[in-house]
């Protein structure tokens, strides 16, 4: 069986555009979910869980600079 030289084994990067424009799609899934689940909270329990806020803003970047992180 052949080996593999190192440029076969290396992974295609996509491009700095693309990768910017996924990671903000991300974030915005991200915190369009974590506002939809505030929500969703908001109407059932009649209550907003207020410490869960900080969260919903912070988690949207967080994830979006993981996935960014993914190809680096």
């Amino acid at each position: 069986m052949k080996a593999l030289s190192t440029k076969e084994r290396t992974r295609r990067r996509p491009s700095d555009k693309v990768l910017n424009v996924l990671a903000a799609l991300v974030g915005l899934v991200t915190l369009a979910a974590g506002i939809a689940w505030l929500i969703y909270k908001w109407r059932v329990d009649l209550e907003v869980p207020y410490f869960a806020i900080p969260l919903v803003l912070t988690v949207p970047v967080i994830a979006a600079a993981a996935f960014r992180s993914f190809w680096d």
